[in-house]
């Protein structure tokens, strides 16, 4: 058995989860506000540094803000299934429970960001010495007898080898006490269900961390094979097959649609607050306005779903359908997107609430939806989740599409806010957008290195300007007739120059004084 440095390992695909993970155990493992554990009884035997389920769960809900028990429980198996503490037992039970049983914490070598690397030969060693203990406790279970018989053909070249070693460490196992054999066993276990785990399990190492967020139970590879063969049969009948050229059209009627609201495209008003003066856009692009925008009220009309993700377009569509009296609909809709944000210790609460309102006979505000989403709906009300309710929004969403969503389009009322809504001019982006406008008229030390974007004032500032020092430069003389033929002489001089240094490509030098 080989174990490699501390670092992430590129071939373990949650090493940043595990990280996560290990930063809370630690915090667990502090001496003084961690887990408090202590030297607990089992029968006749003491175990020391032990904790009991409830110790760790009032730690997780205290610490962590987890208000709701069933939550901390879960969470705590979960850190059990990854092999961060261990209970001590011989059965090798990962679900936390409030009681007394006793669990001790896994020591950092056999932590999983450890980067094991486990052969067979190790696997046979471990399976060969609980063969030689007590059957009734320590007995192989029937994906370990198979895997053990596996082994033998494939390391019959030294099994001789794996047996002297499995019956070496039986003797010394043999010679230490009752508790320590306990703890040892049971540490070996919690160690080898994460490395090899049974063939109905999915292997901690492969699968998701995110994926065991909402269940309560391991997830069985048959079980986990067939919802994923149900879910591509589904797929294959739902997929729809069109020709490219169809395809094409559609993605350049799209683009044709949304170009408006492309900034990269065309001007997209307001004027972005970065590039212009303009700040009309903080304002007018909140979740809810007062008046929205006139491309903002157009979108609505592109489709339903354009509709529903815009708060201010939600509300305005709840005015039209409380005019018309058809509310049940829409306010199905909202409570199925609260579930599917709530906290998990609301979640029960709040689904009970949509089934009340909606769904129960006789409900206040009951939808149209047929029996067979009702009872389904009906057998997960004990053990809610986010998705429960995914086919009758799903349902829910069609009517709206069909009845109160083209009404609503066709309505005065959206006619109102179209007519009514403000059209923001864009403003044009200047050179320098980040430089205030009066900065190089007001730096004096670059005054005559910079250039001049408008030509006429640059020109009548050198005019006047070698206007006046000839002007000057002639009052000494003394003759009024020569200073006027000296300055109209030098405004020829300065328009030819200005046209000769005039390049092909636009640009314009400056005058010096």
């Amino acid at each position: 058995m080989e174990v490699t440095s501390n670092s992430p390992r590129k071939g373990f695909p949650r090493s940043l989860q595990f990280q996560r993970m290990e930063r809370i155990v630690k915090a667990m493992q502090h001496p003084t506000v961690g887990v408090p554990v202590r030297s607990q009884k089992l029968f006749l035997t003491t175990v020391p540094n032990a904790f009991t389920g409830n110790d760790i769960t009032e730690w997780i809900m205290q610490k962590l803000n987890v208000k709701d028990s069933a939550e901390a429980l879960h969470f705590a198996s979960l850190l059990c299934y990854y092999g961060y503490f261990f209970h001590v037992t011989t059965n090798g039970a990962v679900q936390i429970k409030e009681d007394n049983e006793l669990f001790r914490f896994q020591a950092p070598y056999f932590w999983v960001s450890t980067n094991w690397t486990t052969g067979n030969t190790e696997y046979a060693i471990y399976l060969m010495k609980r063969t030689l203990r007590n059957r009734q406790r320590h007995g192989l279970e029937e994906h370990e007898i198979r895997a053990l018989e596996d082994l033998k053909k494939k390391l019959l070249h030294q099994w001789d080898f794996v047996t002297m070693q499995a019956e070496a460490q039986f003797r010394v196992l043999k010679d230490r006490k009752k508790t320590d054999k306990t703890i040892i066993d049971s540490q070996e276990r919690a160690f080898w269900r994460v490395m090899r785990p049974s063939p109905d399990e999915t292997s901690v190492l492969e699968m998701d961390i995110r994926n065991d967020l909402y269940t309560f139970r391991s997830m069985r590879r048959d079980e986990a094979l067939k919802r994923r063969l149900e879910y591509l049969q589904q797929a294959l009948m739902n997929r729809v097959r069109t020709k490219s050229s169809q395809t094409h059209q559609s993605l350049c009627a799209f683009f044709e649609v949304f170009s408006d609201y492309d900034p990269f495209l065309g001007h997209c008003p307001p004027s972005n607050p970065w590039l212009t003066s303009d700040t009309d856009r903080w304002n007018l692009m909140q979740p809810l306005v007062e008046n929205p925008t006139q491309l903002r009220v157009r979108r609505w009309s592109f489709n339903c779903k354009e509709l529903l993700s815009d708060p201010t377009g939600v509300r305005e569509f709840m005015k039209f359908c409380k005019a018309e009296f058809s509310t049940e609909s829409l306010n199905f809709y909202l409570h199925v997107q609260e579930i599917r944000n709530c906290p998990l210790s609301q979640m029960k609460q709040k689904a009970e609430v949509i089934y009340r309102e909606h769904l129960a006979p006789n409900a206040p505000q009951e939808v149209n939806i047929n029996d067979t989403i009702r009872t389904k709906i009906i057998k997960q009300l004990e053990n809610p989740s986010r998705e429960m309710f995914f086919e009758a929004e799903k349902h829910i969403i069609e009517l709206m599409k069909k009845n109160s969503y083209p009404r609503f389009v066709q309505s005065e009322q959206y006619r109102n806010l179209l007519q009514t809504a403000p059209n923001p001019v864009p403003k044009k982006t200047g050179i320098f957008h980040f430089v205030k406008d009066n900065y190089f008229r007001t730096s004096s030390s670059s005054s005559e290195d910079e250039y001049d974007s408008d030509d006429s004032t640059h020109r009548g500032e050198n005019t006047a300007s070698l206007s006046n020092n000839v002007a000057n430069k002639n009052q000494t003389g003394g003759t009024a007739v020569a200073t006027t033929v000296n300055v109209t002489a030098a405004v020829t001089v300065v328009n030819t120059v200005s046209n000769q240094l005039t390049g092909s490509d636009g640009n314009k030098l400056n005058l010096r004084k």
